[in-house]
């Protein structure tokens, strides 16, 4: 059964690719466009569609992710919206993800946060609801603000989903396994027509819901095992975490919005080492992004392996790896 829906969903998908990747949507614009060429910005749709098959017909738990789907649709309208039109304000962005966010935080159990300092935020349902409300909004503008080379948001997405399955398998967890193999099939035929191949761009609806699906199942993995330590989840967010934070740091000492978006992340220094802006370079970049796009994954498997392990002090090891290559390269593009 799982065979011929497989087979189904790659005939589906690659259907939906070859009718639409001709139509004539909006040349994409941006100051933080790195590729040539007009590649359709239909990934995120075309992933969408195969979870919603999977989850329909491989799925015995639907009931349990009704928010999950819920959520992601709406999520899914309007960044695709955003995809093909390119006319929504920073502002209704955000409004948007807020709303996407909240209706799941509403109605999920939210796992408790163990972290000193931190414990009344469980006593208070209003504090709660907005600090997993905002947590999951910066998740998605994190992933956003890494998607731009071929593949490196897929390689951050499936760090993610390889450190949760690696968690779930040895919790005996069934439901978060299936799932997590439900996001992985969902996304293959994207992330092979994105890397190496450059036909197919993920878009902020792809890079939106693999935020939004990372997160909801980090909160699914720590709400049903409690006995994780909560900064577990720090260690396999890093990458969008560390991104998100080191830009409102960077931006906020050049008296810039946070949300602003530019070519200074560290994806586009590694870049522009290279002297000609091809595929070849975006695919080498991305490559070269890889440490820290799979080794939260390492991490993960370390710090649940090694119980003296803190894992504040892995993720302030990763954050300031990540600060010391980037300020390495500035300083060597911009001599300063």
């Amino acid at each position: 059964m799982m065979i011929l829906s497989i087979t189904i969903l790659l005939i589906l998908q690659l259907l939906i690719y070859f009718y639409l990747k001709n139509k004539q949507f909006h040349s994409y614009i941006a100051v933080q466009k790195i590729h040539d060429g007009d590649i359709p910005r239909i990934g995120g749709l075309i992933f969408f569609i195969g979870f919603i098959f999977l989850i329909f017909f491989n799925f015995n738990q639907i009931s349990l992710i009704i928010p999950l789907i819920l959520s992601s649709t709406i999520i899914l309208f309007f960044s695709f919206y955003e995809d093909i039109k390119q006319s929504l304000s920073p502002l209704i962005r955000l409004i948007l993800l807020f709303l996407g966010s909240s209706i799941f935080i509403i109605l999920t159990e939210l796992p408790e946060i163990n972290v000193r300092y931190l414990n009344f935020v469980n006593q208070y349902s209003l504090i709660s609801f907005l600090v997993f409300t905002l947590s999951l909004m910066l998740l998605m503008n994190g992933f956003n603000f890494i998607d731009g080379l071929n593949g490196l948001s897929s390689f951050n997405f499936y760090s993610i989903l390889f450190s949760t399955y690696y968690l779930a398998t040895i919790l005996g967890d069934v439901f978060l396994v299936d799932l997590i193999i439900i996001f992985l099939l969902s996304s293959v035929l994207i992330f092979i027509l994105n890397f190496p191949l450059g036909r197919i761009f993920i878009g902020d609806s792809g890079s939106y819901l693999y935020a939004f699906f990372s997160g909801a199942l980090v909160i699914y993995l720590f709400s049903r095992h409690p006995n994780l330590p909560t900064l577990l989840a720090l260690v396999i967010l890093a990458y969008p975490i560390t991104e998100m934070l080191f830009s409102i740091i960077r931006k906020s000492i050049k008296r810039k919005s946070p949300m602003q978006p530019d070519t200074l992340h560290l994806h586009h220094l590694v870049f522009l080492q290279f002297s000609k802006t091809n595929i070849t370079a975006n695919n080498l970049s991305s490559l070269l992004m890889l440490p820290f796009s799979i080794s939260p994954f390492i991490l993960c498997y370390l710090s649940i392996n090694n119980p003296h392990i803190n894992e504040e002090v892995i993720f302030l090891i990763y954050f300031l790896t990540y600060s010391f290559v980037y300020l390495l390269l500035r300083k060597k593009r911009f001599n300063f």
